[in-house]
């Protein structure tokens, strides 16, 4: 299988989401080039890189950027109580 990691990231003392900003390092095993391919995207959807890149695209109004901010509030929300509602329901 496909081996992914982040690099140790060397950036500013105050960065907010340095895990937003490390490197990232995927790495080929004997398995060839598909598998890991797989793994690189798999890393990219789950952490926003291509919805973030299109978002910065062309400028966004500050209006159009605080709605944006409410609903993705709203969509965190909501994933944390599915997520809180399966752990309660696997508890015997």
């Amino acid at each position: 299988m496909a081996e992914y990691r982040r690099r140790e990231y060397q950036g500013k003392e105050g960065d907010e989401r340095p895990s937003q900003r490390r490197p990232l390092e995927v790495i080929v095993d004997e398995r060839g080039v598909e598998p890991a391919l797989r793994a690189f995207k798999r890393i990219v959807l789950r952490d926003g890189i291509l919805r973030e890149l299109k978002r910065k695209k062309s400028y966004e109004k500050p209006g159009e950027r605080k709605r944006r901010k409410v609903r993705e509030a709203a969509r965190r929300r909501r994933k944390q109580a599915s997520r809180a509602l399966r752990r309660k329901d696997d508890r015997p």
